[in-house]
């Protein structure tokens, strides 16, 4: 995780958190994932690709009242390969095969085009723009506007 994408500056500019700065910071990261998936307030994937095996991304879904929220991440050599938007299928057909789950939904920062198209290719509807949404400290210490996405 760290060598392919958690130090990454160009890959972490649109997340809500800092590039890591050594490999010890991305263990931390995988155990939070498999504690929080334990206790079920988060499900994390880890992506890998099929032929190299090399960890690739990850994408998440976090419980919401009515559904599950979706967060992701691409390590930039794999970007451009459709990856994404099969990754969020996957997840979005898991997540629908709740019982509970009226919407999955995810948010992206309106200059993360890359971002945005693999929502759409993945049949999202671009909902809105969310002002002042979120942090993304890669770019700025205020807050900034998101598009929001949305399967129902």
């Amino acid at each position: 995780m760290f060598a392919t994408y958690g130090q990454d500056p160009k890959v972490t500019r649109y997340l809500a958190w800092q590039p890591h700065s050594d490999p010890s910071e991305a263990e931390v990261v995988i155990r939070r994932f498999l504690a929080r998936w334990q206790d079920g307030s988060e499900f994390c994937w880890i992506i890998f690709d099929r032929s190299s095996e090399e960890l690739i991304g990850s994408i998440a879904a976090r419980p919401e009242a009515d559904g599950f929220n979706l967060g992701y991440v691409l390590a930039r050599h794999w970007r451009g390969r459709g990856l994404m938007p099969e990754a969020i299928g996957a997840v979005t057909q898991w997540a629908f095969s709740n019982p509970f789950v009226a919407r999955v939904w995810a948010v992206c920062d309106v200059e993360n085009r890359a971002s945005a198209r693999a929502l759409e290719k993945s049949g999202f509807t671009k909902e809105g723009v969310l002002g002042d949404y979120s942090l993304h400290p890669n770019i700025s210490a205020q807050p900034r506007d998101c598009y929001s996405y949305a399967m129902t």
